[in-house]
């Protein structure tokens, strides 16, 4: 795919619709409150930190075996 198809795609994508209700009002501290203290975010941030402490995790015991003599 050429970089101008990517970005006609990219500008033709609509926004996801994860949960109901009209976020179009939120002002920016009202944005960060409805990141912060929403459950389904809330259990998403907790997936991605999971995922990357594990990713650290077999990272490192990969390169400690990659240096055993």
């Amino acid at each position: 795919m050429t970089r101008s198809a990517a970005a006609v795609l990219a500008l033709l994508a609509t926004p996801a619709l994860a949960h109901p209700g009209d976020h179009s009002g939120l002002s920016l501290l009202g944005s960060l409150a409805h990141i912060a203290l929403e459950p389904d975010h809330l259990i998403f941030a907790a997936a991605t930190v999971a995922v990357g402490v594990l990713a650290y995790r077999a990272g490192k015991r990969a390169g400690a075996k990659g240096r055993a003599p």
